[in-house]
């Protein structure tokens, strides 16, 4: 059963700085399914080196072409594990906003595109069969939606899963299904892009690594400040002084 994620909810991205530049200057970018480093994303029944019977691996790859995933941390405090798993040098840091906030974001940049979001299940993979229930996931934006093969249907169930040792991440995951998906040709686009205008709104804190410098922290003040002109808190981590 899939939960619905309250709409105070804090979602937060921990980021290279660099993504956060990309970001300000191009807008918040969604990544294709198949660009992930992990090959076993939405291969629930690989996770015990089994085939999945549900669909060939080809056309596994072929789809994930055309299915675009955000991933957020969904919860409030901080997690030194994900620091340490994504904030992957001390100039790093991390960035909050709230689903309503991130859902005018989506709406006001006018992705229309079929739209899922929801808190990741973390199975065991003696369960994972078990999830072929026939239930759909309900929509968090565009209700209707025809698809030119089923598999357009399974995947985002399949993404909306993953192996119970990635349980610390606490993910939270947006999935958009290209509205040309189809497995007969292959998608140009390497992902897509929230207007810049929307992304710069809907960021509503800053935090920075624990062990940021003073100069890292400096320069993230100017940028924000003086360089964009934006008025988006930025705190030092709660967890100053805990090394890596």
């Amino acid at each position: 059963m899939f939960e619905l994620i309250k709409m105070d909810a804090v979602l937060t991205r921990y980021i290279p700085f660099v993504k956060l530049l990309s970001m300000l200057e191009q807008g918040f970018f969604i990544p294709k399914a198949n660009l992930f480093t992990d090959s076993w994303e939405g291969s629930l029944h690989l996770f015990n080196g089994e085939k999945d019977s549900f669909q060939t691996e080809n056309q596994l790859i072929a789809a994930k072409d055309w299915v675009y995933v955000s991933c957020w941390y969904l919860d409030k405090p901080e997690s030194h594990a994900m620091w340490n798993s994504y904030g992957q040098s001390n100039d790093s840091l991390a960035i909050q906003t709230k689903q309503l906030d991130f859902k005018l974001a989506f709406m006001r940049s006018r992705i229309d595109m079929h739209a899922r979001f929801f808190p990741v299940m973390y199975q065991k993979p003696s369960s994972a069969y078990n999830l072929y229930d026939g239930k759909g996931i309900p929509s968090w934006f565009r209700d209707e939606y025809k698809v030119s093969h089923p598999i357009f249907n399974h995947l985002p169930l399949q993404l909306f899963h993953k192996h119970e040792a990635f349980s610390f991440e606490n993910e939270a995951r947006l999935v958009l299904v290209d509205n040309d998906a189809t497995l007969e040709k292959n998608n140009e686009k390497s992902g897509l892009h929230f207007s810049i205008k929307e992304t710069r709104e809907m960021i509503t804190k800053i935090i920075l690594h624990p062990n940021a410098s003073a100069w890292f922290e400096d320069t993230v003040r100017k940028l924000i400040n003086d360089t964009y002109q934006l008025d988006i808190p930025i705190c030092k981590s709660s967890l100053v002084g805990h090394k890596n």
